[in-house]
């Protein structure tokens, strides 16, 4: 397989990033040459279409394209939805490599055991185009890379390493969907997550998961620690943190209200068991991350956020309309 091989002991030089969004049909992307730079499209939205070097391609939502130096991007014909991605421009030491069959079978298998390689080499080895599983991990990575990059800092030198840590971050997304691909994830726990973010609330709990699966709470805890690398309990506690992380950055909702959202009982218990897992309060971590994307309410739809969010969403941003 023909992947690009990023050397993560050189520097990765970070050049510029953003979030377009067309919220109307007729946008068309504009023609560029990429000389020398990277650039990195994930898809948060709708679909547009564009030609690489004269190939025509289809860049669809949830996907992760990462465009090589030497390419001539160009679109090919107007939007008919609205688009909303992500954009980074980087440098690096890059070259093509053929990755044995082999070789990439370790990989896949090291991902999904959950066995980190302790890779003294640092390679990054992407496709031109793959499928983001996990679209909440990355989202977020992208959200704390505009985040920081929009922010003074006495030296841009952390800008490339947070670019740095995105493409490490991709490489994990990347083994991940070709552990999806070839089928290495054992079923019960792939449709067990799929269950539980269907079926997210405030009440959902180790015991009732185990009831929906015919299982003992002692024999799924056990099974779900050795097929996913976590701790139920946990997994279930993360999930409502990571719905609490997106609100505090992408909202003006107050933190009471985001704590009921995020499936906390009350605010107390939230704010305890926020700072416990992030190790700052949530007003801290909205001053840290959120001054990125307050102008921009639309929430992450994989994430399990009740319907009811969107009412609230629309409140805030017309009080916003109107004190502007």
């Amino acid at each position: 397989m023909k992947l690009m091989q990023i050397t993560l002991k050189q520097p990765v030089w970070f050049y510029k990033a953003g979030e377009f969004s067309a919220d109307q049909p007729g946008w068309r992307h504009k023609r560029m040459y990429h000389e020398h730079d990277f650039e990195i499209i994930f898809c948060l939205r709708g679909h547009f279409d564009v030609s690489l070097n004269g190939k025509p391609h289809r860049i669809h939502a949830n996907e992760c394209w990462i465009i090589p130096p030497h390419t001539t991007v160009a679109g090919t014909q107007d939007t008919t939805t609205a688009v909303d991605f992500f954009w980074v421009h980087f440098f690096c030491d890059w070259r093509w490599v053929d990755l044995p069959d082999v070789h990439l079978r370790k990989l896949i298998q090291q991902r999904a055991d959950h066995e980190p390689t302790h890779d003294l080499e640092c390679q990054v080895n992407l496709p031109l185009c793959f499928k983001v599983e996990n679209r909440q991990e990355v989202l977020l990575q992208f959200n704390q890379l505009l985040d920081y990059t929009n922010r003074y800092h006495y030296t841009d030198y952390g800008n490339h390493l947070i670019a740095q840590l995105t493409l490490i971050t991709l490489g994990d997304a990347y083994l991940k969907h070709l552990v999806e691909a070839t089928g290495n994830v054992r079923p019960k726990t792939t449709r067990m997550v799929e269950w539980i973010r269907a079926n997210f609330s405030a009440d959902l709990t180790v015991a009732t998961i185990a009831q929906h699966f015919e299982m003992s709470p002692d024999y799924l805890t056990k099974l779900f620690k050795q097929e996913q690398g976590k701790n139920l309990r946990n997994y279930l506690m993360d999930m409502k943190i990571e719905v609490a992380k997106l609100l505090l950055m992408r909202t003006n909702l107050p933190i009471s209200t985001i704590a009921t959202t995020a499936y906390f009982h009350d605010d107390k218990n939230f704010m305890k068991l926020f700072k416990k897992k992030t190790k700052m309060t949530a007003g801290q971590y909205r001053s840290s991350y959120g001054n990125t994307h307050l102008n921009n309410p639309e929430i992450d739809p994989s994430i399990p956020i009740p319907q009811d969010i969107s009412a609230l969403l629309d409140r805030e941003e017309n009080e916003s309309s109107v004190k502007n």
